[in-house]
């Protein structure tokens, strides 16, 4: 009686054990529509953050699963606005279903005759930077992002 005793308490540890482990590991997930309409509000909590224009997810045939956001930018703290575009980008992909493989960040900047400044980067090699921190932002602003031409970005 005993033994049967200790087995069936040894069996209810191990339920809740395997119970809590699963909980912590489930995350809620989003469809794409419902992340871009959290990136908006998700950016206005960032103190000092610039005002957000749009975004987008979309699937291109070549790059794979696109996150873009669209900032609007002062034109002397654009370096500043692709530190919080990549930011919010990396935040919410976590909520993914599916998540992106390209962050894109488009910043408009104040100035009318400036085109917007278009700046692509693998997600992978965005979280080595910034999450793992097994790459340094020298290497990643090298490396990992490329700056394209505005004729090519989709509109917000």
């Amino acid at each position: 009686m005993k033994r049967l005793c200790s087995q069936i308490c040894l069996l209810i540890l191990l339920f809740s054990l395997v119970d809590s482990v699963t909980a912590q590991g489930a995350r809620s997930r989003f469809s794409d529509q419902q992340i871009v309409a959290m990136t908006g509000s998700y950016l206005k909590k960032m103190p000092g953050a610039p005002q957000f224009a749009g975004a987008k997810v979309y699937r291109h045939p070549e790059r794979g699963k696109i996150y873009q956001v669209h900032l609007k930018v002062d034109r002397n703290r654009e370096t500043e606005g692709l530190g919080y575009a990549f930011d919010v980008m990396l935040s919410l992909s976590q909520y993914f279903k599916f998540p992106p493989k390209v962050f894109m960040a488009v910043l408009h900047s104040d100035v009318r005759s400036s085109p917007p400044v278009i700046c692509s980067g693998s997600a992978k090699c965005t979280e080595d930077h910034y999450i793992r921190n097994s790459i340094t932002y020298k290497e990643w602003y090298t490396k990992c992002i490329q700056f394209e031409d505005p004729k090519n970005a989709a509109g917000p």
